[in-house]
């Protein structure tokens, strides 16, 4: 009865789920591999695979062999010396190295969860898996530029007055980039594999003329290593000489070798659209090395051995062709041809490397726009040519995204007996069709089905390019988009590598508590793990640890240079009188060197843990981690053997 008129509310009851055992956490774990790996086929049946073996093994030499090698190499032997530049690109490559074989361990596991941004939203951290794949989005995004400015700054080797608009000329190749990336994959697969032949065979007719002449093959005379024993290293660093300005250039090289070999890594992150990703993808990183010795090293080594560091040609500031120090060599021995061939690899490098760029970039804002993590518009198909038209899939993360956040929140408790009896339909529907599409129809024969959004939308970055008008100089804005792009690139590798460092400890985790295991879990865990060593690389993973280590030492030391003879600052103060420092000695741009060496951390950051934040996600704990391949598709027997005479001499050169 209510006393003196009042009432009083009757107690709200809470009813709490009970905490979820550790076979329902198993059980949730495999649930989410499930769901990435039917998201992933969904994305597969509306964009088909359509890049061949030959193809993905091409485009990850065609991402590798660009402006870093040709142009870059001259401030690597500048800075460093030739034996500077080839230690710093030996270590960079040993990077490198470990990345792949890293990546490739998991890939060749997982092929069809989304790639190492799908592993790391499963293994690590969802948090970790939007912000890699926000980063590789603006990694590749910011390269984009960078190789237009450069494919424009080549052409003044030929007009030497500059009577040629460098806008003009960006716009022109970023037109063309964006052409060739507006039709089907199989064609830009296809124009990108004679590219890329017509790249590596120009590197390694550069080396064996480089060889010859350093062997006597011109008016020089034998050179042999006369410049590794004159000046192995640069003489000065900034004005610092000694053994301090030695290390010091040794060190610059290593960020400029990490831009040079910035897309290695490709197979990883484009194995959506890779036939028979399965065999296809960790074949391709497992060859990396090769590439890495072949191209980069014995490139860098031709130089060193052809140039000396301090030959005037290596100062221009035009960053032409003309002041690569393969056109220097050639020069040199005065042979009249090669310079304007190397220049035109030069450009045709830049223009692949350009489209690259956009075809990475618009696939990754694909996919996240597929997953919920971008504007829906972007994850729409545009189709010609069809049978009949079939619904076009938007953003997948409303329905997904509260599992796929793997909160231990009570919500998500609550949840775990639905999840479990929705388990049997995940699995047994796998790859089926829509229930309100015709099974016949599950395969639209479409000639054209493209992003075209998530294409434009990227290729519209490449509008940075025209920076290079408003800074007054090409060669400024190319330098300053590079210095972005490679601590991109850094932040990626990291995180990757993280990412496997992650998954090792949970293969290690999950073995040792195969004791305490029945027998027959312990047997069929044991398969999941031998599976899984079949392509794990001797030394891991003290191999990721090695590289994880390198990169992020590199990424907080990256901007030290604009320290050096400043008093510690990055632009002067007004009122106080700057050190007297000849100009030369000093950074030209402090205060955009500075903001392009660090300020892509700390967005990496916000990324990470705004969405953590906001979505309240947890890190996958050891003692949860699942290892099963759910639903892989088989191995398509049709790309085991080449088709001609040339693919089966790229394959006995290891190549594809």
């Amino acid at each position: 009865m209510p006393v003196n008129g009042s009432t009083k509310a009757a107690p709200s009851v809470r009813f709490d789920a009970p905490p979820a055992t550790t076979l329902q956490r198993f059980q949730r774990q495999r649930d989410r591999i499930l769901r990435s790996q039917r998201r992933w086929e969904s994305i597969k049946s509306d964009l088909p695979p359509q890049l061949s073996r030959k193809h993905i093994g091409m485009i990850s030499i065609g991402g590798v062999i660009g402006t870093g090698l040709f142009l870059g190499s001259a401030d690597a032997l500048r800075n460093g010396g030739p034996v500077g530049a080839f230690l710093g690109y030996s270590i960079v490559g040993s990077v490198v190295y470990c990345l792949c074989v890293s990546v490739g361990e998991m890939i060749a596991y997982l092929p069809n969860v989304g790639g190492i941004v799908g592993i790391a939203d499963l293994y690590v951290d969802p948090a970790l898996g939007f912000s890699l794949g926000w980063a590789a989005w603006y990694n590749w995004s910011v390269t984009l530029p960078a190789e237009i400015t450069a494919a424009a700054v080549v052409l003044g080797y030929w007009e030497n007055t500059a009577k040629i608009p460098v806008a003009a000329t960006s716009g022109f190749f970023l037109v063309i980039a964006t052409a060739i990336n507006c039709f089907p994959s199989r064609y830009y697969g296809e124009v990108e594999f004679y590219l890329s032949c017509l790249k590596v065979t120009t590197i390694v007719v550069i080396i064996i003329i480089g060889l010859l002449v350093d062997l006597g093959a011109s008016e020089q005379g034998r050179i042999g290593f006369r410049y590794w024993r004159e000046q192995p290293f640069a003489p000065t660093y900034l004005g610092i000489g000694g053994h301090k300005g030695h290390f010091l250039g040794f060190w610059a090289v290593i960020m400029q070798a990490s831009f040079s070999f910035f897309g290695s890594e490709v197979p990883g992150i484009a194995a959506g659209e890779v036939i028979d990703a399965t065999r296809n993808v960790p074949r391709a990183l497992r060859k990396v090395w090769i590439r890495i010795t072949l191209f980069y090293l014995g490139g860098v080594l031709c130089a060193g051995l052809l140039v000396p560091s301090t030959d005037p040609g290596l100062l221009g500031d035009d960053k032409t062709g003309r002041h690569s120090p393969f056109v220097i060599a050639f020069n040199r021995a005065k042979i009249k041809v090669l310079p304007d061939l190397v220049n035109a690899s030069i450009l045709i490098s830049a223009w692949s490397a350009a489209a690259s760029d956009i075809y990475i970039s618009s696939r990754f804002l694909f996919f996240l726009a597929r997953q919920g993590h971008a504007p829906s518009f972007l994850a729409h198909l545009f189709r010609l040519n069809r049978s009949q038209p079939v619904e076009t899939h938007g953003s997948e993360g409303e329905a997904t995204d509260a599992s796929d956040t793997n909160s231990d929140s009570d919500d998500d408790e609550g949840s775990v007996a639905e999840e479990l009896r929705e388990s049997p339909s995940l699995e047994d529907g796998l790859g089926a069709a829509p229930e309100d599409v015709d099974p016949g129809l599950a395969k639209p024969d479409s000639s054209y089905v493209l992003p075209l959004a998530s294409v434009l939308v990227s290729a519209s970055v490449g509008l940075l390019t025209f920076l290079s008008s408003a800074a007054g100089s090409a060669n400024a804005a190319f330098q300053w988009l590079v210095a972005v792009a490679s601590v991109a690139s850094l932040q990626s590798w990291a995180a990757m590598l993280y990412t496997y460092i992650r998954w090792h400890q949970g293969t290690t985790y999950v073995e040792n508590k195969c004791s305490e295991s029945s027998e027959e879990d312990a047997q069929a865990t044991m398969v999941q793990i031998d599976e899984i060593k079949k392509n794990r690389q001797w030394g891991q993973p003290y191999l990721a640890w090695y590289a994880f280590t390198l990169c992020m030492i590199v990424l907080f030391t990256d901007g030290w240079a604009v320290f050096v003879h400043n008093g510690w600052r990055i632009a002067d103060v007004m009122g106080e009188t700057p050190p007297a420092f000849d100009p030369s000695m000093k950074e030209a741009d402090p205060v955009s060197q500075f903001l392009s060496a660090y300020v892509p951390i700390p967005f990496f950051l916000l990324l990470t843990y705004g969405y953590k934040l906001i979505k309240q996600t947890q890190m996958t704990p050891l003692e949860e981690m699942v290892f099963t391949r759910g639903r892989v598709p088989p191995r398509d027997p049709d790309e085991e053997n080449p088709k001609n005479r040339f693919e089966r001499l790229l394959r006995w050169i290891r190549i594809i």
